[in-house]
């Protein structure tokens, strides 16, 4: 890498256009991920670039492997990387996406001609559908969203919100029941989203009697009506289900790493958008886990743990520690007081920092997260010599002073 480049004003098709970004995406290094995570942090706006440019080769990356050889795919990205270094010569930026993009449509080309030949690996590989492309709408607000359509949102009032769907489709949201009648028009292309800003929880039941809770900072997207061979859903962030056993029509939960499919069964998926590592805890029943390294069925009392560079991994767990939030609080056995910290930064949406001095203390117990974040925190450290101070919006907890 030449360490003279000026990054801070570049562009999607910029970054697309540069042999280091490339190699970075392809093969990423630990030096590699620091670097463009730091570039990220310090420049929003180029972060906001480098998020574009790895949305359109993420979509090449995870073509499903069997239906294109590896040897293909390396020589087209040889391809792509040689052609992006000449243009970088004569800086004919859109050029140079248009053919990125031509480049990628011959890549999308030959991947369809192998899929259609290679029909019978679909279900060892990541299936990709609409709800996966369901974006999250830019609207910043502090209550839970439920979005029905462009023309109908609605904002739910309280910190536990519950939205019930009866046999014949009709929604209640906490008691009330909404319309739907001009959604329902085109249920078939409609995907509803409930969006759970920090600090609230919420939960979905189904038609089909399906159970889903869902963290605070989290989203759901799902359909108006399950389609007659499969129920499928998009999670982002944490959230628990208890699925309703139907097995003409298994119960496929989509991240954007993984996809988890079940019968009936209850689990709890943690996969937020800006963290590496997914995971999913399996209560009851059994589940079958897809990633890009290949597939995983989990058994009862353990957690699946999926990075994209360190791969998949299991082993037994606790599994209150992970789904005792659902009922409104943390339940810890000799947790780190640092993890904790963390726990509560995701689900309070504040930053909270801790003092080396005290990041190895553990505790156990339970802290109820149906109250303020202030009174969790004094509640936590009554058993630790710490105090707690603010300054500039971030909490510290760091050792008491005699």
């Amino acid at each position: 890498m030449d360490s003279k480049i000026d990054y801070s004003n570049y562009k999607a098709d910029s970054l697309l256009n540069d042999a280091y970004f490339l190699e970075s995406e392809q093969h990423p290094t630990p030096e590699s991920i620091l670097f463009w995570e730091i570039l990220a942090r310090e420049n929003k706006q180029l972060g906001k670039e480098i998020a574009i440019a790895r949305e359109f080769l993420h979509m090449l990356q995870h073509i499903p492997k069997p239906y294109l050889p590896q040897q293909k795919v390396d020589a087209l990205w040889q391809c792509i990387s040689d052609q992006n270094r000449q243009e970088v010569q004569y800086k004919r930026k859109r050029l140079v996406l248009y053919r990125t993009l031509a480049a990628a449509c011959i890549i999308i080309f030959l991947v369809g001609g192998w899929y259609l030949q290679n029909t019978y690996q679909k279900s060892q590989r990541i299936e990709f559908s609409d709800i996966v492309a369901v974006k999250k709408p830019s609207i910043s607000t502090d209550q839970t969203l439920l979005i029905l359509s462009e023309e109908k949102q609605i904002a739910i009032q309280g910190k536990e919100s519950k939205l019930h769907y009866n046999q014949q489709g009709k929604l209640n949201v906490n008691s009330q029941t909404i319309s739907q009648e001009a959604e329902n028009k085109k249920k078939k292309e409609i995907y509803n989203q409930l969006i759970v800003p920090a600090g609230k929880r919420s939960s979905i039941t189904f038609s089909d009697g399906t159970h889903i809770w869902l963290s605070a900072s989290s989203r759901v997207v799902y359909p108006v009506e399950f389609m007659e061979n499969k129920r499928e859903i998009y999670v982002e962030g944490e959230a628990f289900l208890d699925v309703y056993h139907d097995e003409n029509r298994p119960f496929i939960v989509k991240t954007n790493k993984i996809d988890i499919q079940v019968l009936g069964t209850t689990f709890n998926v943690c996969a937020y958008e800006n963290e590496n590592t997914q995971t999913v805890v399996l209560v009851t029943g059994k589940v079958e886990v897809k990633t890009n390294n290949g597939v995983k069925t989990l058994t009862p009392n353990n957690l699946l743990s999926y990075n994209d560079q360190k791969g998949i991994s299991v082993h037994p767990v606790d599994v209150q520690e992970y789904i005792a939030w659902k009922d409104g609080f943390y339940q810890f056995k000799q947790e780190s007081l640092e993890v904790i910290a963390k726990k509560l930064n995701k689900y309070y949406g504040k930053t909270i920092i801790v003092d080396k001095r005290l990041t190895k203390i553990t505790c156990s117990g339970k802290l109820d997260l149906k109250e303020e974040l202030d009174d969790v925190l004094r509640t936590l450290i009554q058993t630790v010599p710490a105090q707690i101070t603010k300054s500039n919006g971030e909490i510290y907890i760091h050792v008491k002073s005699k």
